[in-house]
């Protein structure tokens, strides 16, 4: 299984989620997209990390720590 494009993260339907991140699991490439775009976020122009940040919410994930 191929680590998919940011595009192609946003495109899934929020009721997929859950099945799209448990087949990168068991594929194990969810590593390797969840670091794809942390970097995004760090190192890259805004509308990549605006992307980038978007997915990670998309998906669940936090892009920030909040205390």
């Amino acid at each position: 299984m191929t680590v998919p494009k940011t595009e192609e993260i946003l495109r899934v339907a929020p009721q997929s989620v859950p099945d799209f991140i448990r087949s990168h699991a068991n594929a194990r490439t969810l590593s390797r997209l969840v670091k794809r775009l942390n970097r995004e976020l760090l190192d890259s122009d805004r509308r990549v990390r605006d992307m980038a940040a978007a997915a990670l919410a998309h998906l669940g994930f936090a892009d920030q720590v909040t205390l």
